[in-house]
């Protein structure tokens, strides 16, 4: 699954790739995909168990958020990337949360 938004006059594409327990989630900022901050979550029980893998030079806990809150929704294991040209602020990363959500519910 793909989708291509545009928020605050910059351009991002999310990129799911759905296995039977989980997913990868690529989030990436510009016409290329890229890879960025990496990190893994997995739900146990009602909460998730979460881990950075690749630090950001900006704001690691988007790609955790990101991780955590889809491994909730899809009750499985979900790898986050995350690549911005420069950082996000909280409505950014709230849309993109957002259009993440949706794109999982399909």
């Amino acid at each position: 699954m793909n989708k291509r938004i545009e928020v605050n006059g910059r351009l991002f594409n999310i990129h799911i790739i759905r296995a039977k327990n989980g997913c990868f989630l690529i989030v990436c900022e510009g016409e290329e995909m890229k890879l960025g901050s990496m990190a893994l979550s997995l739900k146990i029980e009602n909460r998730t168990s979460s881990s950075t893998i690749i630090p950001s030079k900006f704001e690691d806990f988007y790609s955790r958020i990101f991780s955590e809150s889809i491994s909730m929704i899809i009750d499985g294991i979900v790898i986050a990337s995350l690549y911005t040209i420069a950082p996000i602020d909280a409505h950014i990363a709230k849309r993109l949360l957002e259009e993440i959500k949706e794109l999982c519910k399909t």
